[in-house]
């Protein structure tokens, strides 16, 4: 499994978003309370993260994340990155991206943020 480049910075705590999926199906009564019902017993997270990289970082983010033989695919793959997940310690987790980064450049810096999922 791929795991996050070591030559990259590690996530930023300012904007640093935890919120779990809803595992949870509900169904509404035609009368009374709706019924509701947990779909999986599994944790899902979901993870706003962002980065202040280089130009050179960005370039190693971008080549790793469309590379499919030492990379993700595109995004595609799960990869290993250690985040903290809230049990009170930063750990290796089972991540992927859940759509499309975004980047801006300030000066001569670049701040890159994705929306990640762990399982």
């Amino acid at each position: 499994m791929p795991t996050f480049p070591a030559t990259l910075p590690a996530a930023l705590v300012d904007g640093y978003m935890l919120a779990p999926v809803d595992q949870t199906a509900r169904s509404e009564m035609e009368v009374g309370a709706a019924r509701v019902r947990r779909r999986t017993s599994s944790r899902n997270d979901l993870i706003d993260v962002s980065w202040i990289m280089s130009a050179s970082q960005f370039a190693t983010f971008r080549a790793w994340f469309e590379d499919s033989t030492t990379g993700i695919s595109g995004g595609s793959s799960w990869f290993n990155m250690s985040l903290d997940v809230g049990d009170g310690s930063i750990t290796a987790e089972e991540v992927r991206f859940k759509g499309p980064w975004k980047a801006s450049r300030d000066s001569s810096v670049w701040r890159v943020t994705a929306q990640i999922e762990v399982r």
